[in-house]
């Protein structure tokens, strides 16, 4: 197994410190609309000149003597970007050309200090930083003044679940477990979700109990995505159905439906021994699809289709992805998207997890990619120049890619 493989697998094999029950088949099929799907329809590529005007890169630069490490997330808002930096346990803070602004680094164990980063939530104004403060057994959220990084206090109370992804909508947690092992009143589970509120009531969706030996992994980094409107949808790791969460339930929208290459549900209930093995022994299937998208312009999904008899991880040429446009109707069903409009980077992907850092794939009227110069490459060695970035290379800091959409679509 070469280095590159390597590294994307250990951002898939996600472990974060973070029930009612809910079976995945309580759910009215009538209401979903079917989507069929052939995987061996999709073209190698979508010219991003069929989709948008424009592209722009937008360089992240810190200080120099800085470093930034693994970064988990990228937060695009109105007025800044933010990068959380789980390996300096930081949170980088830069205008929307990409200069830095401001650091939150506030490590330690004394007052107004933290231990660890977990979920970040800003709030809409972007008038201070929220985050857990990771420390073992109950935890709290801490509030930070933005951009000053004042200490605001602790804002409430955090459960123990651990989960891969968790967001916060209309006064609940979500939290995206994917079989990792949790016990909430005394009870097992490795439901893939599980959702809380502020005074400890709890309820498990998609419950189950499978064996993992302290074994986990996921195939995404991130399994939510919000719309425009505020609404929050989940895809589950197995199982081809999207969900519109509210409140306390999940509510089918669409099934993705594979046909012949489809994988049985049923492999979610093995162990999570057993499934790695079968993901690595599966030819000529599709499986993880993850909605991206869904407003009023765009309905966007991904998933991973393995073609080949070979015994081995996904990567990335298996990635394939689905568009469909609101105003024209159009439908796009490709491996990747081919940029068209510059010189850098030669392909891009709409998707909220790919090469492990979670980022929002449709801002304003911008599709957006986030460029991990050490896994975009695939050669170590390679450099390249672009115009108005200078040297990019695999130890280049993170790159945000801003692609305008044509307004016809």
């Amino acid at each position: 197994m070469n280095m590159k493989l390597k590294k994307i697998i250990a951002l898939f094999l996600l472990i974060c410190p973070f029930y009612g029950c809910n079976n995945r088949h309580n759910r009215n099929a009538s209401e979903m609309e079917i989507i069929p799907i052939d995987p061996m329809e999709a073209d190698e590529f979508i010219p991003l000149s069929e989709i948008a005007d424009s592209i722009k890169c937008i360089q992240l630069q810190i200080d120099l003597g800085d470093v930034m490490g693994r970064i988990r997330e990228i937060i695009i808002k109105k007025k800044h970007i933010y990068a959380v930096d789980i390996s300096s346990q930081a949170i980088f803070v830069f205008d929307k050309e990409g200069r830095l602004v401001a650091k939150l680094n506030k490590k330690g164990q004394g007052p107004g200090e933290y231990l660890r980063i977990g979920p970040v939530f800003i709030d809409e104004d972007e008038s201070y930083i929220e985050f857990v403060n990771y420390t073992g057994g109950k935890q709290s959220i801490l509030r930070y003044k933005n951009l000053s990084f004042d200490f605001m206090g602790v804002t409430s109370s955090y459960p123990d679940i651990s989960a891969n992804a968790v967001k916060r909508h209309n006064g609940l947690f979500y939290f995206a477990t994917q079989q990792i092992d949790n016990k909430i009143n005394g009870e097992d589970t490795n439901g893939d979700l599980i959702v809380c509120d502020n005074e400890d009531n709890f309820k498990v969706l998609f419950d189950k109990k499978i064996e993992t030996e302290h074994h986990y992994f996921s195939m995404t980094s991130e399994c939510f995505s919000r719309n425009n409107k505020g609404e929050l949808f989940f895809s589950p790791m197995y199982g081809n159905t999207f969900y519109q969460l509210k409140n306390w339930d999940a509510v089918p929208l669409f099934q993705i439906d594979f046909g012949t290459y489809h994988i049985n549900e049923s492999v979610g209930l093995q162990s999570t021994k057993e499934q790695m093995e079968y993901i690595q022994n599966m030819n000529r299937m599709a499986a993880f699809p993850v909605l991206n998208i869904y407003d009023d312009r765009i309905f966007s999904f991904s998933y991973y289709f393995k073609q080949s008899e070979t015994q081995r991880w996904l990567k990335e040429n298996d990635f394939r992805q689905y568009i469909k446009f609101g105003k024209s109707k159009k439908i796009y069903h490709a491996k990747r998207i081919k940029n068209d409009l510059s010189a850098f980077p030669d392909r891009l992907y709409i998707s909220s997890y790919f090469f492990g850092c979670v980022h929002e794939v449709l801002h304003e009227d911008y599709l957006v990619d986030v460029i991990v110069p050490d896994l975009y490459f695939h050669d170590t060695d390679e450099k390249v120049y672009v115009d108005g970035l200078g040297e990019v290379s695999a130890e280049s800091d993170p790159i945000i890619v801003m692609m305008k959409l044509k307004e016809n679509l």
